[in-house]
């Protein structure tokens, strides 16, 4: 997937920070760039919006081997309503078409040395998340498993989708790679990427939940997010609700922080970079996570204390009245 739209001068999916992966798919692939899949990428999707998270939503609905087919039927909101059934079902015929053209298969065969390197490097990341936090801390049990993606080709870009299939909730982090050492070998340092890898499976309990509250939340959303819109553009956050399910996630981030004893010095660094990033209020978010963390009596779960997120965007959404 993001091999396709890379082809397609999808800028999120134009990194170049792993240049010998990069350069193993240039040497392959660029003769193809006028392949009609492509062609129905840049025509097509990218005026429907088609990109970033969109683009890693499809990749985890349709099954992982040729020929792709949908995990689950295609609708106006399946695999994500940027897509449209009609536009997902077509991507989907001229991407099977594209595997074959192509030869795709003795591409990933050629760079699956590559792909272990990688999923081995990344192992000690994954080994310092705590699983069984998101659980307890969202009072939501996990109807699946957690599974990470090392988007190889994705540099900087991170991304949270989830899929329900048959009662089975699969729960993503697609975790781009965007350090290499002197020899062009991915590096994955614990303090350069667990923060997001953190971040991302949050997405998959915060996103539904902000949803839910989208009439209340509309009011101070669209107020607040006016005067940052350029800011939070320039972060792929193109919407007031983006936006707060952002805010709740990367609150969220620094909760788990705290409640495992991490360094002040990195939930210090951490809260900076929100701050930095525009999400002024983040101090006074997590001091409300912390409000429902120690009344969970009252607050089984994240979506019960959402009247009080509510509340709190309202307060702030003061603020950007007297400025």
């Amino acid at each position: 997937m993001s091999i396709v739209f890379r082809l397609a001068d999808s800028q999120e999916y134009s990194s170049r920070r792993f240049p010998n992966y990069v350069e193993n798919i240039e040497s392959h692939f660029n003769k193809y760039k006028k392949h009609e899949l492509i062609a129905f990428i840049k025509d097509v999707l990218r005026s429907r919006g088609v990109g970033y998270d969109a683009v890693m939503q499809m990749a985890v609905c349709i099954t992982e081997t040729y020929p792709f087919e949908p995990l689950i039927p295609f609708s106006n909101e399946v695999p994500e309503s940027r897509w449209g059934k009609e536009s997902a079902t077509e991507f989907l015929k001229l991407l099977n078409e594209f595997y074959l053209d192509t030869d795709c298969e003795s591409f990933f065969e050629n760079n699956q040395d590559l792909y272990v390197m990688a999923s081995r490097n990344f192992s000690k990341v994954f080994e310092e998340l705590d699983v069984n936090w998101y659980r307890d801390f969202y009072g939501q049990k996990p109807k699946g498993e957690f599974r990470i993606v090392n988007g190889l080709g994705n540099g900087g870009g991170n991304y949270g989708p989830k899929i329900l299939v048959q009662g089975n909730e699969i729960v993503y982090a697609v975790m781009g790679t965007w350090s290499v050492d002197s020899l062009g070998i991915p590096v994955y340092r614990v303090n350069d990427y667990f923060p997001t890898l953190l971040h991302e499976f949050n997405h998959s309990f915060v996103n539904h939940v902000v949803q839910k509250h989208y009439d209340d939340l509309a009011t101070s959303g669209t107020k607040i997010f006016e005067p940052l819109k350029s800011q939070m553009e320039s972060l792929a956050y193109g919407t007031w609700l983006t936006m707060y399910a952002e805010a709740v996630v990367r609150a969220a981030v620094l909760k788990y922080l705290k409640d495992h004893n991490y360094p002040e010095s990195l939930i210090e660094k951490e809260l900076n970079q929100q701050i930095n990033s525009g999400f002024y209020w983040t101090a006074e978010l997590v001091e409300e996570l912390e409000k429902y963390s120690h009344n969970r009596e009252d607050y089984p779960d994240l979506e019960s204390y959402m009247p009080e997120i509510v509340k709190f965007f309202d307060k702030q959404s003061e603020k950007y009245d007297r400025n």
